[in-house]
């Protein structure tokens, strides 16, 4: 005859419960990851954040000693080799608008591998306005949009 095993003796756990501890993990991940995904991207924005800040910083320097702005960032003495992920920046001079500008600064880069950029840009107005957006560019466009879903 068997040996009679009661609960207090019973070492380890049954499949259902291995099975049910690994589908809470799986709804756990399938929750946690996407905010994960999207918390990174947020935190790579700020590096286009802070570099299209400090190009505002310098032009207004440069404009202060040549009474102009530069469309170079080498002359306002920018260094983009720091950056990680806004690789391309770019900056227009006089833009006819509308409204008219007299130079925007736009940082742009992949932070997510789909096929839109995304991008900052500064625009100093002629009337002395300026505002500082986020958006993106869809893939085969050349154009900022602003109304971007992601």
């Amino acid at each position: 005859m068997r040996p009679q095993i009661s609960a207090s003796d019973s070492k380890g756990f049954t499949l259902i419960e291995l099975m049910i501890v690994i589908a809470i993990i799986a709804i756990i991940a399938a929750i946690a990851i996407p905010m994960f995904l999207n918390f990174l991207k947020r935190a790579k924005a700020v590096e286009g954040e802070t570099a299209i800040t400090e190009i505002k910083r310098l032009e207004e320097h440069y404009y202060a000693d040549n009474l102009q702005y530069s469309n170079n960032i080498s002359t306002i003495g920018y260094d983009s080799s720091a950056l990680k992920y806004y690789t391309t920046i770019t900056i227009q001079l006089n833009g006819a608008g509308p409204p008219p500008f007299l130079y925007q600064a736009t940082a742009t880069a992949n932070l997510d591998a789909d096929p839109d950029l995304d991008a900052w840009v500064f625009t100093l107005y002629t009337d002395g306005t300026s505002d500082l957006q986020h958006g993106c560019i869809p893939d085969g466009a050349s154009a900022v949009q602003f109304d971007c879903t992601d």
